[in-house]
């Protein structure tokens, strides 16, 4: 997000309620398409905008003991009529304390932000729309007295992780969290747990909790009552194993919204199944989450879900593809929602596909951005416990010029089971390389990921069969060069990037290419 300063101030509707946070007032542009690109040319619903106007209500505490509000922008053209942003355009919403995290226009029918504080106070947000026309800045100004109670909460992040969160900040003192089964007595110290909370803190996370059991815990805040919360913990999610992950595979982005060219309606099951055999593809990762947004809607799941099982049918595993956006609670809580995604026929995704990604439209630049690459894959492998498989799909260290000084390759390698670097030649290399300068290419790829790991871990690497940049998709004899070497340096598979980018004769590169049999895959792609 562009955090740049503006003046000026237009209309400003503020509503305070707690109404569901999902909303799908009209379908827009996809997620995929909007956080690839760069803002097009405005395109409204109706005559050009003339003003904006603000909407804004409190969504309530979170579990890391954040007050949390949702500001949304609409636009009416000069008659006062509704002319909503259908596509392009950029708003930026600045707000004066805490973090703005915009949110994709699919979640909230438009424009939106999430803003969230850990202090007492008021927070004014202001939003500046480059939409086109010239449209005067608005500001809307959140109280968190606003937001509705409880402001002690609990609340479970998968089947071996519970959040305990409390607002304001408390910045003097200690907090007591002690935890009990129900019925035990908090004086029984041979069974209750009780921790001491270090001041400045908002929040504090048990990792140490059984799947399946019911916990009941007493919050102690300094000066204030202590608050006994219980909480029911989800049992152990269902899931394959990393020879999932074995053999070639496919990423599959699609749009919840049929207004895009790669909406769901324009997949066909039964088809992608039969060119993912003809293609000796042995799974497909399916775009699942991008940060808290839920890509699998109540529109578009039959047709998702009949893809997961018709792959199933036919012996192909299916990931969950996951895009985390920050180390919140709520997009933790999407990933591992995704994990545990079921079809009415029993088949699941057999591990998630964590695509660790720095930049502002992913976990962030600099510092700070490396950190939450970190702690992201460390909270979600906290939360789903040892035996889920997770791959995390990283940057690559060997084209990019990268080391764990610059992206944290070893704390990511160290909750995962496996690597996936993002070998795309065609984004680097200029015109004119040959087929031993792809082969190089992956070769070190391949080495750079191990070395940058710093432990042994199956890598699976990430091949570039689309189109990304002015220099187009690789040649076919480059993606069975590429796939040939990964397979000869001892890949467990190699990923192509993406299948609706692939092209008739790529596709067929790929099934030319060597296969990775000696690495079976059972047809029902959901574990013991």
């Amino acid at each position: 997000m562009n955090l740049r300063r503006a003046g000026g101030l237009a209309a400003v509707l503020v509503l305070a309620d707690c109404s569901s946070l999902e909303e799908r007032p009209r379908p827009l542009p996809s997620p995929s398409a909007m956080h690839r690109e760069k803002p097009g040319v405005p395109i409204f619903s109706g005559p050009p905008p003339a003003r904006m106007i603000l909407d804004a209500r409190a969504l309530g505490i979170d579990p890391s003991g954040a007050a949390r509000f949702l500001v949304r922008a609409h636009f009416a053209d000069a008659s006062g009529a509704a002319t909503e942003l259908l596509s392009g355009g950029n708003v930026d919403f600045v707000p004066s304390a805490g973090n703005a995290q915009w949110q994709t226009r699919l979640r909230f029918g438009g424009p939106a932000a999430i803003i969230s504080t850990n202090a007492e106070g008021t927070i004014r947000v202001r939003v500046h729309a480059d939409v086109g026309p010239r449209v005067p800045d608005a500001q809307v100004v959140l109280d968190t007295r606003d937001v509705p109670a409880p402001r002690v909460v609990v609340q479970a992040l998968g089947p071996h992780s519970v959040w305990a969160g409390w607002f304001p900040q408390v910045a003097g003192d200690d907090v007591t969290v002690t935890r009990t089964a129900p019925g035990e007595r908090l004086q029984a110290k041979a069974s209750a747990a009780r921790w001491t909370v270090r001041a400045p803190s908002s929040g504090f996370r048990d990792d140490s909790v059984v799947p399946g059991h019911t916990y009941r815990y007493e919050i102690a805040l300094p000066h204030g009552k202590r608050t006994p919360l219980h909480v029911s913990v989800p049992p152990e999610l269902r899931a394959g194993s990393t020879s999932a992950l074995f053999g070639k595979g496919t990423w599959l982005s699609f749009s919840p919204s049929t207004l895009d060219d790669d909406g769901y309606d324009k997949l066909d099951p039964n088809v992608l199944a039969r060119e993912a055999r003809t293609a000796d593809l042995r799974s497909i990762d399916i775009r699942t989450t991008y940060g808290a947004f839920d890509e699998i809607t109540p529109e578009d799941a039959p047709v998702i879900d009949r893809l997961i099982d018709t792959a199933a049918e036919r012996g192909i595993a299916t990931i969950a593809w996951t895009v985390p956006r920050s180390t919140s609670f709520e997009d933790l809580a999407a990933e591992i929602a995704a994990a545990g995604h079921r079809t009415a026929a029993g088949h699941g995704f057999a591990a998630l596909n964590v695509d660790l990604e720095r930049g502002e439209y992913f976990l962030g630049n600099g510092a700070s951005g490396y950190a939450a690459l970190a702690k992201y894959l460390d909270l979600l492998r906290a939360a789903l416990g040892p035996h889920y498989p997770i791959a995390a799909t990283v940057e690559d260290p060997y084209l990019e010029h990268l080391t764990n000084a610059r992206y944290p390759y070893a704390p990511i390698a160290a909750r995962a089971n496996v690597m996936m670097p993002m070998a795309y030649w065609h984004v680097v290399l200029r015109p004119g390389f040959t087929l031993s300068d792809v082969r190089a290419a992956i070769a070190g790829s391949f080495a750079a990921t191990l070395r940058e790991s710093r432990r042994s871990i199956p890598i699976d690497v990430g091949v570039q069969t689309s189109p990304q940049n002015a220099f187009g998709a690789p040649a076919p004899g480059e993606i069975e060069a590429a796939i040939g070497e990964a397979r000869a340096l001892g890949a467990i598979g190699v990923t192509c990037f993406d299948w609706t980018g692939t092209s008739p004769g790529d596709r067929l590169a790929i099934a030319r290419a060597p296969s990775f049999s000696a690495f079976p895959i059972t047809g029902r792609n959901i574990g013991p």
